[in-house]
């Protein structure tokens, strides 16, 4: 008689990992729209440049960022900033993988939230690869108030991190009943 090769057990929990290819599939298409808008606002616009998309409220600005979020550490050397930033991405990136493969999240949500976060950073990723730094281009004010620039990958990550609490937020065991087990 030939013996399986794993038990019932580990057959389980290899059938409920999640598939790779969509996964990938996303992050890949998802980059790809980012380096096109990018592109496109890198053709039609000059440095520093903005129009008016909805006045009042949101404009298109070609502006880059050598730092990270909100351009924090944007003044580190130019060099040490970019090796910095592939090697935090990358890092990023795998812990994410890791995350969606070997401990998915609960729901639907959570999992897609974790498409969106991995698909802005290859996004992010591919700029601060060629560039040393990444492009930005949508410019939200009101009033008194304005936002930091930001782009598409940008939008990804900050999406799929809202997602990735929610599910967590939702998921979470309820706790256990006074005198539960005595």
């Amino acid at each position: 008689m030939t013996q399986p090769p794993f038990d019932s057990a580990q057959g389980r929990e290899l059938a409920e990992r999640p598939r790779l290819g969509p996964f990938l599939l996303f992050a890949a298409l998802y980059a790809l729209a980012d380096q096109l808008l990018k592109w496109a606002v890198v053709a039609s616009l000059q440095l520093g440049e903005s129009r008016t998309l909805i006045p009042g409220f949101a404009n298109l600005t070609y502006l880059r960022n050598r730092g990270g979020a909100f351009s924090l550490l944007a003044g580190l050397p130019e060099g040490w900033g970019r090796a910095f930033f592939l090697v935090a991405t990358l890092a990023a990136l795998a812990f994410v993988l890791y995350l969606y493969r070997w401990s998915p999240p609960a729901t639907r949500w959570g999992r897609f939230g974790l498409w969106a976060i991995f698909g802005g950073g290859a996004g992010n990723l591919v700029d601060r690869a060629l560039h040393g730094e990444v492009v930005d281009f949508i410019d939200l004010h009101a009033g008194g108030y304005h936002w930091p620039a930001f782009n598409l990958a940008d939008s990804g990550i900050t999406v799929g991190v809202i997602l990735l609490a929610l599910d967590l937020v939702r998921s979470r065991a309820p706790a256990p009943e006074d005198g539960a087990g005595a």
